[in-house]
């Protein structure tokens, strides 16, 4: 059996069966070149409130494609997704099982989709600790509290 050398996976084909609701409704079958770790889904384009892309959210984040709807209030997604690999005899490599510290917790980078610093649960504990002791601070409050450290750091307090 190979064994994939690309981090997405083996090559193949996706067929969604993508669906939109609201002015106009649609679905069917639609079929995207990809890989098998790709994981592709429809998220709205940033800024755009009409524009869909078709993104490989398991993998790179790149776009597969786009559309555009009219009518705002429409949502585009797949109800099911299906994939045939190029060559049947390929193999995958199990994902990566990274992790990030957050709030003074080891977590998973596919919980937020954090970029995973630590590449096992060991080493972020090493850095990180095992879990919060004490007093756990939100991220929103962190930085309030850094900003209001660094104008305290340019005042005389004499």
């Amino acid at each position: 059996m190979a064994l994939s050398t690309d981090p997405r996976g083996c090559p193949g084909n996706w067929a969604l069966y993508d669906n939109w609701s609201g002015h106009p409704t649609f679905s069917g079958i639609d079929n995207y070149a990809g890989y098998e770790l790709d994981n592709p889904t429809w998220t709205l384009a940033p800024g755009s409130t009409t524009t869909w892309q078709l993104i490989c959210v398991g993998t790179d984040n790149r776009s597969l494609a786009s559309a555009s709807i009219n009518d705002p209030s429409s949502t585009l997604y797949s109800s099911s997704k299906a994939f045939t690999k190029t060559d049947p005899s390929c193999t995958s490599p199990s994902p990566t099982s990274a992790y990030d510290c957050i709030n003074g917790a080891c977590t998973p980078k596919t919980t937020y989709n954090t970029p995973g610093l630590y590449a096992t649960l060991s080493d972020c504990q090493v850095a990180c600790g095992t879990g919060c002791s004490g007093v756990c601070v939100s991220n929103s409050d962190w930085a309030q509290i850094e900003g209001l450290s660094g104008q305290l750091r340019n005042r005389n307090c004499s």
